[in-house]
């Protein structure tokens, strides 16, 4: 019986953290995240989002120039700050995954009709010659009860 209690736990430990997440290919662009199970693709373009209100997507680049992680994230910063009405919180500190370096910008979007205010991480990652753009926002009550399971969500990125 005690065996038993000890397998169980075993294969809880074992299978229920790789049961809670799954995994978002985006085949056509070469990368996929890892998310909570709950989380779906909510568009053809490979944009993923919670039951909660909280969702990820990919950004176009800014204009090229000098492309280094700090410029490309000022400059796609002070893009989001004018087109969208984001606010910059001066909040930024790195994220690396596997063969690739980040940057990532925390902003807030002001609150809109029908929505709440959230919290939106841009996630400048290099992987090689090339960037990429992310923009994953939240519900702000959400970012502030779980800041480390968002930025596990963006450092789960993975370039095949």
């Amino acid at each position: 019986m005690r065996l038993r209690r000890v397998l169980l736990l075993v294969v809880t430990l074992v299978v229920a953290p790789s049961a809670s997440a799954e995994l978002f290919p985006n085949i056509r662009k070469g990368y996929n995240f890892e998310a909570p199970a709950s989380w779906r693709l909510a568009h053809p373009d490979y944009m993923l989002a919670s039951p909660s209100g909280a969702s990820l997507s990919e950004s176009d680049l800014p204009p090229k120039g000098v492309l280094t992680l700090e410029k490309i994230s000022k400059s796609a910063g002070m893009i989001a700050c004018i087109g969208a009405d984001y606010e910059d919180t001066n909040e930024q500190f790195p994220l690396d995954g596997e063969g690739w370096n980040g940057l990532v910008k925390v902003f807030v979007e002001p609150r809109r009709t029908n929505r709440q205010q959230r919290h939106v991480l841009q996630l400048v990652a290099q992987h090689g010659d090339s960037y990429r753009i992310f923009y994953l926002a939240m519900p702000t009550t959400e970012w502030k009860g779980d800041r480390k399971g968002f930025t596990a969500v963006l450092g789960s990125l993975r370039f095949q």
